[in-house]
């Protein structure tokens, strides 16, 4: 009896193998998976990329006066920064009225805003730029099916840790020691790794996060725990069949 019990639970557990038991499981690597190295100079500033949306305030004299681009008193000076929205498009280039088409994409905010200046300063007097990201955001896996977020950047200088932080931080099934942020295209990404278990890892933690970034904290498999889901009710009927067998026997 006990020979057939772990022939049959043996069966039960080779059908039921590790992708069927993580079916959840994404983005993994090989072991021998060669990761990205970290960049050596830190970015603290935010570059525009493609898709980006970006909010435009334009004054004159310097910041002395709110400048109205669409027609003179058309749009009333409250409503100004939050009416005018541009788009990065995809070649990095900005369609802005009277200027026409620039290239931004690739710039920081300050070089942006300073280009801006420079190609306004041929219509107004002194003319002072302010600009914004309004649609900076990035994609937080934190260990647990089914509780991805989806994470604004509100800030131009934020770091994984306050990323992590902003989705709840890692769950109690997530591998803090195996985290991986992916940037760029999917067709060839950049993939970082880091190790946040312990305080040395704190070194890399201020990493900045870029637009459109994935962070993805590995989960663990508890692969004992869903074998035993899986297999329990075939057990369960094992046994019983084994025992009523048995008591016809006798």
């Amino acid at each position: 009896m006990i020979k057939k019990f772990l022939f049959y639970g043996f069966i039960v557990m080779f059908l039921t193998s590790c992708k069927f038991l993580n079916p959840s499981l994404m983005l993994k690597t090989p072991r021998d998976y060669k990761f990205d190295e970290l960049p050596t100079n830190k970015e603290i500033e935010t570059r525009l990329r493609p898709n980006d949306k970006i909010n435009m305030v334009l004054l004159a004299n310097d910041g002395f006066k709110l400048l109205d681009l669409v027609g003179e008193n058309r749009i009333a000076t409250n409503q100004l920064a939050n009416n005018l929205e541009y788009k990065v498009e995809f070649d990095g280039m900005v369609n802005f009225p009277i200027i026409d088409r620039i290239k931004l994409g690739g710039l920081t905010i300050r070089e942006a805003e300073s280009l801006l200046e420079e190609e306004f300063s041929k219509y107004y007097v002194k003319p002072f730029v302010l600009l914004k990201i309004t649609n900076r955001k990035v994609m937080v896996f934190n260990g647990s099916d089914g509780n991805a977020r989806v994470v604004s950047l509100m800030d131009d200088n934020t770091d994984l840790l306050r990323v992590i932080a902003q989705s709840g931080g890692i769950t109690s099934t997530g591998r803090a020691y195996d985290i991986k942020v992916i940037r760029g295209e999917f067709e060839k990404p950049k993939v970082y790794h880091f190790n946040l278990r312990t305080i040395e890892g704190l070194k890399s933690a201020d990493f900045m996060m870029q637009s459109n970034d994935i962070v993805y904290v590995t989960p663990s498999p508890q692969t004992a725990k869903k074998i035993m889901l899986e297999i329990g009710p075939y057990l369960s009927l094992l046994t019983t069949l084994l025992l009523v067998i048995n008591y016809f026997k006798k």
